[in-house]
Parts: C-alpha cells; sequence; structure tokens
C-alpha cells in the first residue's frame, strides 16, 4: 500500500485513474475485496490518498526527512513520563537554535545560483534558504520541460508541458497573459505553495522574467515573522531605506543570537538595546525641530547654498515648504520604523528570558530531587 500513497509532492505523476488501478490490483492479489477495513479505507481515499488531494492547500516544503524526526534522540520506548518533559524541552531547544542557524544561512549568505535567470535571482533575495532551494530545483527542471503551445483563445493560451522522453506524462498549463496567471493541471502550487515546473517553463516560454506577486506566499519569505510590512520609501540615494533596513537586520539577528546565550550576556544586550532605543527616540525628535528652521529653510539647503531668498514667488515658497514636509513625513516614518524593529527585537528578548528563566527553575527543582 506504501506504493499507492507515497509521493513526494502534488506534482506526483499519479493520476486517479492510476490509483484506482493499482489499488483495484492490490485488493486482487490480496483477496481483499471483501475486507470491511480495507472497504473502509478506500471510502476514505479522497481524506490520505496524495492525487485527491492536489487541490488542497498543505504549505509543505518537501523534504527527505520524515515527519516523526521531531523527538528522535529524544525519546523511545523506554522514555518515562517524568522525564518526557524535559525531553521535550531539549527538543524544542534544539529545533530553536536549528531555525536560528537557518535564518542566520538566510540572512547573511547567498545560494548559488544555477541559472542566469532573473527570476532566480529575485526568488533568492525573498524566499528562506529551504524555500529557495524547492522553487530552484523547479525552475531548473524546466530546461528539460519546453511548453508546447496547443490553442489560444486571445485571453487564455493553453500550453503542454512534458519531460523529453515522457511524452505520455504531459501536464496541461492554462496561461493567462493579462492577469500573468498560470494554472497547471499537477496543482502543485494550491498543494504546497510552490509554483511548479510546468507553470515556469511557459512563463519562460512567453518571457515573463520575473515571478508575479500572486506566486510569493509570505509563509515562504524571509520576512514572514514580521508583523508589520515595512514600506520602500522613494529615496535617489544608493544608501536607501531597504539596504539600511537589513543591514539593521542582520545586526539585530546577531545581537539576539549572542544575548539568548546566557542571563548574564541577555541583561547586558537588553540595557544595550534599551539605550539604542531612546537615542533613536532622540534622534527623531531632534530630526523633527532641525529639518526646518527660519520659515521653512533646511539646515542643509542653508549649507548648500540653496536657502530661500525673499525674491521667491509665494507659490515657489509653498512648494519648498511641501517639499520639507514630504521629507519629514519621510523621515518619521522611517523612525517609526526603526523604532517597531528595536521594539520587535526587545519582545524576543524577554521571550528568550522566560525560555532559560524556566529551564533554570527545572534545573533547580531536578537538584533538589
Amino acid at each position: 500500500m506504501h506504493s499507492i500513497s507515497s509521493g513526494s509532492s502534488a506534482s506526483s505523476e499519479w493520476t486517479v485513474d492510476e490509483f484506482e488501478s493499482c489499488w483495484q490490483a492490490l485488493v486482487e492479489r490480496y483477496s481483499l475485496i471483501d475486507d470491511e477495513w480495507v472497504q473502509s479505507i478506500y471510502n476514505a481515499r479522497h481524506q490520505w490518498v496524495p492525487v485527491y488531494l492536489q487541490e488542497t492547500f498543505f504549505g509543505e516544503l518537501y523534504t527527505t526527512i520524515p515527519l516523526n524526526m521531531f523527538f528522535d534522540g529524544y525519546v523511545n520506548a523506554t522514555t518515562s513520563i517524568q522525564s518526557l518533559v524535559k525531553q521535550y524541552e531539549d527538543a524544542v531547544t534544539s529545533w530553536h537554535e536549528m531555525e536560528l542557524k537557518a535564518d542566520f544561512e538566510t540572512t547573511n549568505t547567498m545560494p548559488l545560483l544555477k541559472t542566469p535567470s532573473p527570476m532566480e535571482k529575485q526568488v533568492a533575495n525573498l524566499y528562506t534558504r529551504r524555500a529557495f532551494i524547492k522553487f530552484q530545483e523547479e525552475l531548473v527542471e524546466t530546461l528539460a520541460n519546453p511548453a508546447t503551445k496547443l490553442e489560444d483563445n486571445g485571453t487564455v493560451a493553453t500550453y503542454r508541458v512534458a519531460k523529453f522522453g515522457e511524452e505520455q506524462k504531459a501536464h496541461v498549463v492554462r496561461f493567462n497573459p493579462f492577469e500573468m496567471k498560470a494554472n497547471c493541471s499537477c496543482h502543485m502550487f494550491e498543494f504546497s505553495g510552490i509554483i511548479c515546473r510546468h507553470a515556469l517553463s511557459v512563463f519562460r516560454a512567453k518571457n515573463v522574467l520575473t515571478l508575479p506577486s500572486q506566486y510569493i506566499l509570505k509563509r515562504w519569505t524571509r520576512d514572514a515573522k514580521r508583523e508589520e510590512y515595512v514600506p520602500e520609501l522613494p529615496s535617489n540615494s544608493q544608501d536607501s531605506l531597504t539596504v539600511r533596513y537589513s543591514n539593521l537586520r542582520q545586526e539585530a539577528i546577531k545581537f539576539v543570537e549572542e544575548g539568548a546565550k546566557s542571563i548574564h550576556i541577555y541583561n547586558a544586550a537588553l540595557d544595550a538595546l534599551q539605550v539604542a532605543a531612546k537615542k533613536v527616540a532622540a534622534s527623531k525628535k531632534q530630526r523633527s525641530r532641525g529639518v526646518v528652521l527660519n520659515g521653512g529653510i533646511r539646515e542643509t539647503d542653508l549649507d548648500k547654498g540653496s536657502q530661500l531668498t525673499p525674491y521667491q514667488s509665494r507659490a515657489e515658497k509653498e512648494k519648498k515648504i511641501r517639499e520639507l514636509s514630504a521629507e519629514l513625513d519621510n523621515t518619521n516614518e522611517r523612525c517609526e520604523v526603526y523604532r517597531a524593529n528595536l521594539l520587535a527585537v526587545l519582545r524576543d528578548m524577554e521571550e528568550q528570558k522566560l525560555k532559560l528563566s524556566v529551564k533554570v527553575q527545572n534545573a533547580r527543582l531536578s537538584l533538589k530531587e
């Protein structure tokens, strides 16, 4: 039965007819046609057979690691109830450490790109490492899965996508160029949230160079844990908001990882973050007071000799004031973003402190016992 239900993704080559044929052969081979339990399993096939669940979203990134590995090395048949809680805490701690390492790797290193595709570079900058590797696998496979146009009614074009030498296992992709949507018969995107090689092959044929936004799920992005969206503010300088935010975020992650190692380091890190938060708030207030001087003249404008003169018209002065007010609003938005990020780091540190306190208390109780 394992051979029937196995299939690492929704893009499995199984079809409903193939499953039904294999199931029938299985029950006939082992004389299970009249077995009530087997019949009940078959009746519930829409709840466990992957081919029937292709259009149901599971949000799962497939891996060769078994799903029950969470307790591997921590719990076995001889584990007592008393030690189960301690082993569970150890397992959770281990997974948290793995997650931190994965986050650090995603933030501070770039994955190896395998194609010159702008889409691959785009997704490498957006997705976590694990999600990107899955996407990259699908993108690379487009080289062996060409798309052939079957029909085009002016709104939707239908393509047949098959791997070289396996034309009998083709998939059908319907592409709407106006909405930039590609629906594939394999339903991999609907099932896992990662776009399939068949749709990507059609994008490649239509010269779609970047992945449309509707195929970028936030759950797979580097910023999935952020509670607030940080908008990209317009800037003509190379040191844009995105660059500054990325640099601050990388430094903050390093700070959190070091600060969580012990109570002593945690307290020192928390004090430093609180001081930083006060400095950001003070800088924001100072900036708000110092941006506009002498009825609308910026301090930076005075330095550059571009100050307002008495000979400027009223319209020019009002335009200058609007520009300065817009810059002030942008500066305030940036300060709010940085302040929110610092507070988020502080909350993370508080959570780490609570977890460490619980562990210390458990350790003390175990010593008393």
